[in-house]
């Protein structure tokens, strides 16, 4: 009966070990994930930007309102 309890306890030490390094994994995915997410960001709008600046430079100003209303 020892033998299977002291068992049983090891392997609950190795799994809250293993949840443990999990955990610190996931935090690691959770930063490069929101550095991914704010570079996407970057790209989206500097593609609008770039859309903007060729309206602009096509249309005009007062065409590119009149576009917009």
């Amino acid at each position: 009966m020892d033998k299977r309890l002291g068992a049983v306890e090891k392997k609950v030490v190795i799994h809250e070990l293993k949840i443990g390094e999990l955990g610190d994994k996931t935090n690691g995915i959770e930063t490069r994930l929101s550095s991914i997410e704010t570079s996407l960001l970057q790209i989206k709008y500097s593609l609008l930007g770039a859309l903007a600046l060729y309206v602009m430079s096509e249309v005009g100003l007062l065409g590119a309102i009149n576009l917009i209303a």
